[in-house]
């Protein structure tokens, strides 16, 4: 008896050594899919290489997170490290909602970040943000359908269009040949309204956002021509209005010939049975490069009542070690953001990485702004608007017009 207990004691003890000085520290993320696999499986292997702190993720719904994250710092409740995407960080770094991370992360730890990314984690020249990604938005081809309606050159490849009007043709020609609802699909919410919008707007030479000014200019005429261009696409009945999933269904089904969505989509494609797919750049306007539009998620430690250091380090230990893994979270699609990892052979030789990395070269990030969460949803709004003709392309031009002004001047 007297020995069963002795073993009881050393296993009580043997557990309590082990769990005494753990840190735990909760982390929110909204990734799903194969996103969210290779999140998760981070996660799990810090935990495994570090005994002494433990991460627990809580993983939120896209489209409830940033109302529940604010909800949460606004009770002094929030996670101890949060994802959140570089265009939305100075609504919440001028609320003083995010802690400064000068002090955790040296310039000296900042060097091989991609300039461009890492600069717009500054607001008021404090660092509030640790970029891992940049995620742009990309064209996906169907080669089981192009082949099936005859969409290929000479030498049996499929057609890749490099033009806006090449894209409406062979998706027209796609749908007509083969009886399909769709030619071309994208989500009628945020891609068309803000992503599209973007991308089509500066090719057409317009610019959007002013880096040194840190604010939005908008050339009416071109917007009202931007709104024009993406409408040509419903209005030829090659597109239709879909949400997300619906989206992801009909390309990964072999039901659409194109289809237009961000890089994070190569975490799934590939496992998709069957789908015999490519991706590229998406076209450009004749005379104006494939810019598109791009948003990076970054890493944030919200602020609350009353800080715990430990805490605060343990985050800061996890935020590094993630950044040193950088390459693993590429496999879910985006384009890392360390200078180093980017040029690697070990991220070009993952699966058509070679035929999307130059898009990097193109990216037009949202706009990191004061203000951008609630411009954007108006942009969401008005262009499926316009698609469904509530609005003209000229009047959805001034009317965002109108919106920039009225942010602006909060």
């Amino acid at each position: 008896m007297r020995k069963v207990l002795l073993i009881l004691l050393i296993s009580f003890l043997t557990i309590a050594l082990l769990t005494f000085g753990k840190v735990t520290i909760t982390i929110w993320t909204f990734f799903g899919g194969g996103e969210g696999y290779i999140m998760t499986n981070l996660i799990k292997q810090f935990n495994q290489e570090h005994p002494d702190i433990e991460v627990q993720e809580q993983i939120v719904e896209w489209g409830q997170y940033y109302n529940k994250l604010l909800t949460a710092i606004v009770a002094g409740e929030p996670p101890d490290i949060g994802v959140m995407h570089l265009s939305v960080l100075p609504d919440y770094a001028e609320r003083g909602a995010l802690t400064p991370l000068n002090e955790f992360f040296p310039k000296s730890f900042l060097e091989d970040f991609v300039p461009e990314v890492i600069n717009k984690a500054y607001f008021d020249g404090k660092l509030y943000a640790i970029p891992i990604d940049t995620h742009p938005m990309v064209l996906y081809y169907n080669k089981t359908v192009l082949k099936k309606a005859g969409l290929v050159d000479a030498n049996g490849n499929v057609l890749i269009p490099k033009t806006w009007d090449e894209l409406l043709e062979y998706a027209k020609k796609a749908k007509e040949k083969l009886g399909l609802d769709v030619g071309l699909t994208f989500e009628t919410g945020p891609m068309l309204g803000e992503r599209l919008f973007i991308a089509v707007y500066t090719q057409l030479g317009g610019k959007f956002y002013d880096p040194k000014t840190k604010t939005i200019h908008l050339d009416v005429e071109k917007a009202e021509k931007t709104y024009k261009i993406l409408k040509r696409f419903f209005d030829e009945k090659v597109s239709q209005v879909i949400d997300y999933a619906t989206g992801e269904s009909l390309f990964q089904n072999d039901k659409t010939a194109y289809h237009i969505n961000g890089v994070w989509a190569m975490a799934v494609y590939p496992t998709v049975e069957g789908l015999d797919f490519g991706v590229t750049s998406i076209p450009a306007l004749p005379g104006s490069k494939p810019y598109t539009w791009a948003d990076s998620h970054t890493w944030v430690i919200p602020k609350k009542p009353k800080m715990d250091e430990e805490k605060v380090k343990a985050a800061a230990t996890f935020i590094k070690w993630f950044i040193e893994h950088t390459y693993e979270w590429a496999k879910a699609g985006h384009l890392p953001v360390l200078r180093s990892v980017l040029k690697s052979e070990e991220f070009l030789n993952l699966p058509m990485r070679k035929d999307y990395v130059d898009v990097i070269n193109y990216v037009v990030p949202a706009p990191s702004m004061r203000g951008w969460t609630e411009m954007r949803q108006k942009m969401w709004d008005l262009g499926q608007a316009v698609i469904l003709e509530d609005v003209t392309p000229a009047d959805a031009a001034k009317e965002l017009l109108s919106t920039i002004k009225e942010i602006l001047e909060e």
